[in-house]
């Protein structure tokens, strides 16, 4: 287990995000799911880089847990929607975003994981090679944040010892 004692940018705004996950973390435990980060967080916990702003968290869950948790959460009275172009299951309250995607359509590589403690947030986390080869992806599709997938890419291989190339 790997502890982060550091915080992201946004500090005040991740302690809230942190507890709001917890809270459906606890749910998807009761369904016996375990959720594994990847993107924005994922990002932090590997480089620690204080200037990150996490705006949500994105999970990986199996393909037939989404409806799973949707339904769990529901009754717990926590609001989500599933966002049916992307696959994917939106939890929010209020400013708080967490989302859960389908593992099969976002990480078809190896299943490597490593556990991280967030200051309280235990979680499991992609690996770093896998998390490179997802930005490295998005940095080529996304259309609404290449230049920061890009920029973290670079970060991420440097973390790594890989030699940058484009």
């Amino acid at each position: 287990m790997i502890l982060i004692k550091t915080h992201p940018k946004n500090k005040k705004y991740f302690i809230r995000l942190k507890q709001f996950a917890q809270q459906v973390l606890d749910a998807c435990k009761e369904l016996k799911i375990t959720p594994i980060v990847w993107g924005g967080l994922a990002y932090f916990a590997y480089t620690k880089d204080r200037l990150t702003v996490i705006h949500d968290i994105d999970f990986l869950v199996p393909d037939n847990a989404i409806k799973k948790i949707m339904k769990r959460l529901k009754e717990k009275g926590i609001k989500c929607n599933c966002l049916a172009d992307w696959h994917s299951l939106v939890v929010s309250k209020k400013d708080l975003r967490i989302e859960f995607d389908p593992i099969k359509w976002y990480h078809k590589g190896p299943k490597k994981f490593r556990e991280f403690d967030f200051n309280g947030l235990r979680v499991k986390v992609i690996g770093l090679d896998s998390l490179i080869k997802m930005y490295k992806r998005a940095s080529k599709v996304s259309k609404d944040k290449p230049g920061q997938h890009r920029e973290r890419l670079e970060a991420l291989k440097t973390i790594s010892g890989m030699v940058t190339s484009n």
